[in-house]
């Protein structure tokens, strides 16, 4: 219900100052909340380790199935789940280029880091090396991950506040 009076005649400062006011009530609520939760990043880490266990040769065909079932069906509730949460799912006017860029070097990083871990562990003839490095790599997505959704929001939050 609007109760502002029809005939009410706002001055370009008064007009400014209440545009100011929302944008300071949006980025408020925009910093308040991550740019995505930590169990996604986690579900998805160990759902790439499910899969990268399930191809190594030492694993079992029946475990083999097992492991991309339960690893597909752990990308899909994540997915669903972060999807339905409304995370990740702000408009382009209020998202910071720098966050989504951040947000890709971010997994790039995880990644490039993970790839030569594995292939140390399989020189060494660590047992199932590249699921190993999937649950380093996973830990390194929980711990960090909370970090970088705090600082997108906080992108996204001062993108609102200067009104760009």
């Amino acid at each position: 219900m609007n109760t502002t009076p029809q005939n009410a005649d706002l001055s370009p400062e008064e007009a400014a100052r209440a545009l100011s006011d929302i944008r300071a009530t949006q980025a408020r609520a925009v910093r308040s909340t991550p740019w995505f939760p930590a169990w996604f990043v986690i579900g998805i880490g160990l759902s790439v380790t499910c899969i990268l266990a399930a191809s190594d040769p030492l694993t079992p065909v029946p475990m083999r199935i097992a492991g991309i079932v339960l690893a597909t069906a752990g990308i899909t509730g994540c997915s669903v789940a972060v999807g339905r949460s409304g995370s990740m799912r702000a408009h382009k006017s209020v998202t910071d280029a720098g966050g989504l860029i951040g947000y890709f070097v971010w997994v790039l990083s995880i990644v490039g880091l993970t790839i030569p871990f594995a292939l140390f562990l399989a020189w060494r003839d660590v047992p199932y090396a590249a699921a190993c490095a999937g649950l380093a790599m996973t830990a390194a997505m929980g711990l960090t991950g909370p970090f970088l959704a705090r600082w997108i929001s906080g992108r996204n939050a001062s993108k609102i506040e200067r009104g760009k």
